[in-house]
């Protein structure tokens, strides 16, 4: 996409700011408003294919649907000449993960500010149905006076609305995946408080609580593994601190804190009392652990009434089972009695079909980007997986012919079969077209004042 375009007679394109598995994010500038956004643009490899352009879509309805102080706000979205593109705030600062970059481990009462952020915004996106699904370092973007702003719901999706996903497939970044996630089970609110969990571990210590020779590994890793106290490594981490961690990354979503809320109540309660644990205040949610709190109107919390209730549905369900048993029973007799009769065989006996084995999937090696093209090429076939037209586009900092980025993401699931796209460097750009290239894969970030442009 050419610097200068304008979309829709509204949105003059200025420097590409970021670039993803979807698309790439564009500074902007919104004539008619006069005020500066970003823009993500589709690949234009993609806009044809109506999975795609559904899937871009969902994602605009969705965030546009979320208002916050702590996210990225979503303004408009359409298509220019099949061109489709969403338009959004354009968050000032550094991504989580550059911070962590260029400071390493932060103060636990820093640490607790920004995360805390971060569940006041999952916390709104989970009441309003939506669960981001890939909570990292790189969809956090860290302003200077340290608000927060979480973005990229590319892949979230609404509670319960699994049209778009694919059967088997599994969303999400293997150092941050959670437990469900990685097997492939129902997700919901608990998969964010997890990857929010391994968030504030790296802020706590710096790095990952989980490393391995692949993502596979890694993945399988928060599986089997526990979460190891983060004063493992830094002794200055309260014990409060500590168990904040590993109650929000334990294995089983039932176990972790009942919502997002509950979560920013314990990280605050932390910072006043570093000997607490699970801090709830006075009027919290007390939801037994794991839940998904959605609001009742008009509901009031009647203990002698739910207990009723309770009995009743236990009642209903063991009579159900009981009926299911005699049902079973009669079945499993019928059959004994037509075994017992002699079968007169008019034709030779069939062996049953074996059962079809369950579909492989696997974690898309992140080794692939910075190859040679032809080796990822190589590599991805190997794999049993198709490799789409590469996508060329001009870039000063990867060199010719070398993988920028894949679609999907290196780290996401797939299995033999699927399709995956490259996008591979064509080399230094035009002069005309020169502009600063950002691998970071977010939408939304802006340079700050003076960060990251280049000089003229």
């Amino acid at each position: 996409m050419v610097i200068g375009t304008v979309l829709s007679d509204r949105y003059r394109l200025d420097e590409r700011i970021a670039t993803g598995g979807m698309g790439s994010v564009f500074q902007a500038t919104d004539e008619r408003l006069k005020r500066k956004v970003a823009v993500k643009l589709l690949k234009e490899g993609l806009a044809e294919d109506p999975h795609f352009i559904e899937r871009f879509r969902r994602e605009a309805r969705a965030a546009g649907a979320l208002s916050h102080p702590n996210i990225a706000a979503v303004y408009d979205f359409g298509d220019d000449d099949r061109r489709h593109f969403m338009v959004m705030e354009l968050a000032r600062g550094r991504d989580l993960a550059r911070l962590l970059r260029e400071e390493g481990p932060l103060d636990p009462e820093r640490t607790v500010g920004i995360a805390a952020q971060i569940a006041a915004a999952l916390a709104h996106a989970h009441a309003a149905g939506v669960v981001h699904r890939d909570i990292k370092p790189p969809n956090a973007i860290v302003a200077d006076d340290d608000r927060v702003k979480v973005t990229d719901f590319g892949i979230a999706r609404a509670v319960g609305d699994a049209t778009m996903t694919a059967t088997g497939s599994v969303l999400g970044t293997a150092h941050y995946i959670s437990p469900e996630q990685a097997g492939g089970a129902a997700i919901g609110p608990a998969t964010d408080i997890y990857s929010l969990g391994i968030v504030l571990y790296e802020m706590l210590t710096g790095t990952v609580p989980f490393t391995g020779d692949s993502i596979v590994a890694v993945a399988m890793r928060h599986v089997s593994d526990d979460v190891p106290p983060p004063s493992e490594l830094q002794p200055g981490v309260s014990s409060g601190l500590d168990e904040v961690v590993k109650r929000a990354t334990a294995k089983d979503p039932r176990d972790r804190y009942a919502s997002a809320t509950e979560l920013e109540h314990a990280l605050t309660g932390v910072l006043r009392d570093p000997a607490a644990t699970a801090v709830i205040p006075p009027g919290a949610t007390t939801e037994p652990a794991g839940s998904t709190v959605w609001p009742i109107p008009g509901s009031t919390w009647d203990p002698q009434k739910l207990g009723r209730n309770v009995l009743l549905v236990l009642a209903a369900l063991a009579a159900i089972a009981f009926v299911l048993l005699l049902l079973r029973l009669g079945d499993a007799g019928q059959r004994s009695a037509s075994e017992e009769r002699p079968q007169q065989q008019t034709q030779p006996a069939v062996e049953p079909e074996e059962t079809a084995p369950a579909e492989e999937t696997f974690s898309l090696p992140a080794e692939i980007v910075g190859e040679k093209y032809k080796d990822a090429r190589k590599q991805l076939e190997e794999l049993e997986l198709v490799v789409a037209e590469p996508q060329f586009v001009p870039s000063e900092e990867v060199e010719k012919d070398r993988v920028i980025s894949s679609d999907p993401e290196p780290g996401s699931m797939v299995s033999p079969g699927d399709t995956v796209t490259l996008e591979v460097s064509s080399g230094e750009p035009e002069e005309e077209q020169d502009e600063e290239e950002d691998d970071d894969d977010h939408p939304g970030r802006g340079n700050g004042e003076g960060k990251g442009k280049k000089d003229d």
